[in-house]
């Protein structure tokens, strides 16, 4: 029988996950003044050590340059039960 998996796409911003499936990750919303934002949103160590306790694990991750930004995606999968 095939394998089914689920995925999840995290954006990192200066260490933050800010983005996970396109869901704010922050406590306050990023329309907010965006450094208190950005601060409100979990260190990407502290995210990866949760969710890889969900069964969670980085499958790939790529750095991104848009507009003068610069981020990075995170891509994870876990095997779906």
């Amino acid at each position: 029988m095939a394998r089914l998996f689920e995925y999840r796409v995290c954006q990192v911003q200066e260490s933050r996950v800010t983005f996970v499936n396109g869901k704010w990750q922050g406590k306050i919303p990023p329309s907010h003044d965006h450094e208190e934002a950005l601060n409100t949103c979990p260190e990407v160590w502290i995210y990866l050590r949760r969710v890889g306790g969900e069964g969670w694990e980085l499958a790939s991750a790529t750095a991104v340059t848009a507009k003068e930004a610069t981020y990075q995606l995170l891509y994870l999968k876990r095997e779906q039960v």
